[in-house]
Parts: C-alpha cells; sequence; structure tokens
C-alpha cells in the first residue's frame, strides 16, 4: 500500500499496488474529476509533485509529450510506485460534476420480483459517468419522453449503471421496459443529475428510509459506504407491502456482515406468516428512536411518505437540514424509481 497526497485539499489516502490513483480516490469518498476513466480525454489531470508512479501500456493518448515533461499524470490509469504527492482538484458539490448525455446498451435485464426489474446499461469503453452515489439519470428512447430512474449502484464501475424499475400500471415507459426491451438495446442516458445524495463529509449516524423501489438509491449509498471502508452507524428502514416486495436480500447480508448496519424491513400489509415490524415504515423509526437530533435521514419514496417523515421527524428533533429526500409521483416527470 501507498500514501497518495493531494496538496490542494491535504486529504491523504491509501492505494493498492494494483489500484489506479483515481480508484484510490473515488473508493476513499474524494471527488477526483475525471471523464472517460480510459486515459484519452484528459479531464482527470493531475501535477506530481513527489514519488513515482507508472502506466501498465505506456503514456495515454490523454497526455502530451510536453505534459509527460511538467510531471502531468492520469490518475485514471497510472498506478503509484512509491508513496506520492500531487496537485488534483476535488470537486467540492454536486454542481461541479458535468451532465452528460451518453449512448449506452443494455446489458441485462432481470426481473427480482413480479413487478421490480434491474437493468443494467453499459456505457461505451471510451465514455463513463462521474456521479455520486444517491443520483439519477434521464433514461431516453425515441419512442417515449425522457423519464428520471435513480442510479443503484455506487460509483465505483462508472461504465455500468444499475436501474431498479417497478412496473406501473398504464406506465408505457415501465410497461414498454418489461414487456419489449431485449437485451442489446441501444438508449441514451443524461446525468448524473437530483440533490439526493450521499454527504460524505459528515460522520453523523444515518436512517436510510426508503419505500418500495426507493430501496435503488439507498443500495447505492451503502455500498459506496461499504466500498470506502466507513464505519459511519447506519439503520436501514425498507417499507413494502408485502414480503415478496422485498426484492432484494441484500439489506439483510449487509446486516448480517457488518456491525455498523441494521435492518428493518416494514410491511404495510403483513402475510400470514410475517414474524417482523408492519405498519407505515416511518412510524417504525418514530417507535425506535426516543430523539433523531443528532442524525442525518435519506428518504427516499412515495410523496406520502416522505411528507409524513418529514412532518414526524422534526417533533423527534431532527433537524431540517439533516434530512435529505428524493420523491417520486408516477404522474408527473420526476424520478421513477
Amino acid at each position: 500500500m501507498f500514501t497518495v497526497e493531494n496538496q490542494v485539499s491535504g486529504n491523504q489516502f491509501k492505494v493498492a499496488e494494483d489500484e489506479t490513483i483515481l480508484d484510490g480516490a473515488i473508493s476513499n469518498g474524494l471527488g477526483f474529476p475525471y471523464g472517460c476513466r480510459n486515459g484519452f480525454c484528459g479531464k482527470c489531470k493531475a501535477t506530481l509533485m513527489e514519488g513515482e508512479v507508472g502506466y501498465l501500456k505506456g503514456i495515454p493518448p490523454g497526455l502530451t509529450p510536453a505534459e509527460v515533461s511538467d510531471n502531468m499524470i492520469l490518475p485514471c490509469k497510472c498506478y503509484a510506485k512509491t508513496d506520492i504527492s500531487i496537485v488534483a482538484t476535488e470537486l467540492e458539490s454536486v454542481a461541479d460534476i458535468e451532465v452528460k448525455t451518453l449512448p449506452c446498451k443494455v446489458d441485462k435485464i432481470e426481473h427480482l420480483s413480479s413487478d421490480v426489474a434491474k437493468i443494467v446499461l453499459k456505457i461505451p469503453g471510451n465514455e463513463a459517468m462521474q456521479y455520486i452515489a444517491g443520483q439519477y439519470i434521464d433514461l431516453i428512447h425515441p419512442d417515449f419522453d425522457p423519464r428520471a430512474f435513480s442510479i443503484a449502484n455506487a460509483p465505483h464501475n462508472t461504465g455500468i449503471i444499475e436501474l431498479h424499475v417497478r412496473l406501473i400500471s398504464g406506465g408505457k415507459f415501465t410497461n414498454f421496459i418489461f414487456n419489449k426491451m431485449q437485451e442489446k438495446s441501444l438508449l441514451k442516458i443524461q446525468g448524473p443529475k437530483g440533490s439526493f445524495y450521499l454527504r460524505e463529509d459528515s460522520e453523523k449516524p444515518m436512517i436510510m428510509l426508503a419505500g418500495g423501489t426507493g430501496f435503488g438509491p439507498v443500495k447505492a449509498m451503502i455500498e459506496h459506504q461499504i466500498e470506502s471502508n466507513s464505519q459511519r452507524k447506519i439503520d436501514i428502514y425498507w417499507g413494502v407491502r408485502s414480503e415478496q416486495d422485498l426484492y432484494m436480500s441484500l439489506p439483510y447480508e449487509w446486516a448480517e456482515q457488518h456491525d455498523h448496519i441494521n435492518f428493518v424491513p416494514v410491511l404495510s400489509i403483513p402475510d400470514k406468516n410475517w414474524q417482523g415490524r408492519v405498519g407505515y415504515v416511518h412510524e417504525a423509526v418514530l417507535e425506535d428512536f426516543e430523539t433523531l437530533v443528532n442524525f442525518e435521514v435519506y428518504a427516499c419514496g412515495p410523496p406520502v411518505m416522505v411528507t409524513s417523515a418529514a412532518n414526524t421527524f422534526i417533533k423527534k428533533g431532527m433537524l431540517e437540514k439533516n434530512f435529505f429526500n428524493d420523491s417520486y409521483d408516477f404522474s408527473h416527470q420526476t424520478t421513477d424509481l
């Protein structure tokens, strides 16, 4: 392992010998800018001040000979050979991330339940989309209006975008996705978008409140926290109608494998043999916490859930500035989770 120091921000992080500088930065929650992640666009350029780096296949085309002479490096393709010190830009906010329109191919369609499908989109190898866990993209098809879907995977492989799509009665686009769209289909995406994203500069314990497929962006956030080796306390509350609507077993696995993660599923229409919590998911949180003064809450789901949580959590001491949300309404062109 080697230490990378960014002289601009003072941030330091560790990278393995087989880990690029950019991958190490992303894994440690740092907003190093990038574009293609393949050494072509040059958007991740940084200056090497101390130490030594190397490239597996020679100097990438994104660097000119003059830039190499000036100790410029491409963190997306270089590896540390010693401890290094660099000068690199770090994105300070979501507003600094470039919104792109990119082509993509449907790599995989997997039905997770009777009305939820996982769609995996693959971006061409010379492109990538930089985003923060929790944000969304617009999915573009020539026969439909653009539709917003939350990104359900952490931003560590930005050539892949995972979406959790729920089949909506009367929804033309979601019916097309479920019944007609084929793997290898070509689409476009535009993003990233949205102010619902993980605040990584905080150490406050987090309550993740998901309704239905609002679990998608919550999944992205938690995967990123795990990848970053964060030990922030996380309580996940996932509210659905029946047990079959808990379309992924991941929260159970996270809770079993990580002491700092707790999972509470809540059913509004419980199955006959259900032994767990029942009712409204935000009410389960109210029952479990005497105060929410020092917590951050990330709520994603139907407007009624988000609104009810916001109104009642404040009575438990939650500060409004610590409540982050993404609500969706299928009758409007908002995030289709």
